[in-house]
């Protein structure tokens, strides 16, 4: 039995009256994320084009729901169990020991997307599987930098799991190269990305960990109406304009990343959605060095961080 009918053989013995996994996007390879019933599961599809985080998606359903969750997706539902946002007795999570997901972008620029059929992961190469034939790259050339890095490949958090477990690594070389520049290199670098930023939200908006109705670094997602009263909008916090400049972005970005202080789940969605393809995991991973060298916090535990240093304070 293959990896794809263990899952569902493994949702069909669940009784979830909902089921959040991954379906075949039309006249593309990927896959995407779909909420379906019971008797859906056929429609069920996984491969290494499998990359969205399903954490998102959990918290717009009620009663008894089946998920798919690989590592990092894990990580974010145990998190939003902690921070009382799902709640675990509602859950039967389908882990999957995940050997990394690819890149979409770097398989766009080998083949013509639209001539995929399939794609496997078959030891360390990936096969793609074309209309005319198939073609064979080493998985590490394509693999999504983000899973370079996985602490947690194997879920921390399942009922069923799929796969052999497999060890992860915490890993900050990246962030330690990146150390080495002098203040004023890793300023100018910053800036030249921020500069690009076209202040889209899309890197809030498709996060697991940003469930906030109201972002206070999103002025136009403030609660404003024309009832609001001049005190009512004066009130609100305005840390940055509706410009889009370097500066703003600046802001925009650091408070996004500070906001998931011991809380990203490192499933990289951020960065894969983002359009001008900003490093944003970059910044992410320097935040989350800081979390576990300076205050010694895994995010594996079962107290959230900012919880945890009030207990420290006392």
């Amino acid at each position: 039995m293959n990896e794809l009918e263990k899952i569902k053989e493994a949702l069909r013995s669940s009784s979830a009256e909902k089921i959040v996994a991954f379906v075949r996007k039309e006249n593309e390879p990927r896959e995407v994320l779909a909420i379906l019933s019971p008797n859906e599961i056929d429609r069920i599809s996984f491969s290494p084009l499998s990359f969205n985080n399903p954490a998102k998606l959990l918290m717009q359903l009620n009663g008894k729901v089946a998920v798919v969750a690989k590592g990092c997706d894990a990580m974010a539902i145990k998190q939003l169990i902690k921070e009382g946002k799902l709640k675990r007795e509602n859950l039967f999570i389908v882990g999957i020991s995940c050997k990394g997901v690819a890149d979409y972008r770097k398989l766009s620029k080998l083949v013509k997307l639209n001539e995929v059929t399939s794609v496997e992961l078959e030891g360390d190469e990936l096969v793609i599987k074309l209309k005319n034939g198939e073609k064979r790259v080493a998985f590490a050339e394509v693999v999504d930098e983000n899973c370079v890095y996985c602490e947690h490949p194997t879920p921390v958090i399942y009922d069923v799991l799929i796969g052999e477990p497999r060890e992860g690594k915490r890993d900050f070389s990246d962030v330690e190269e990146f150390e080495k520049l002098s203040r004023e290199e890793r300023w100018d670098y910053w800036i030249s990305q921020f500069e690009r930023c076209i202040r889209c939200h899309a890197c809030r908006s498709v996060c697991p960990l940003c469930y906030c109705e109201e972002c206070m670094v999103d002025p136009s997602n403030l609660a404003i109406s024309p009832m609001s009263t001049a005190e009512d909008k004066a009130s609100y916090p305005r840390l940055l304009g509706k410009t889009v400049n370097a500066k703003d972005n600046a802001i925009y970005h650091i408070l996004r990343v500070l906001h998931h202080a011991g809380r990203c789940a490192g499933c990289g969605e951020c960065e894969r959605a983002c359009p001008m393809e900003l490093p944003l995991r970059k910044l992410e991973r320097k935040l989350e060095k800081v979390v576990v060298e300076t205050f010694g916090y895994d995010l594996n535990e079962d107290i959230p961080f900012l919880s945890k240093l009030d207990i420290v304070g006392d």
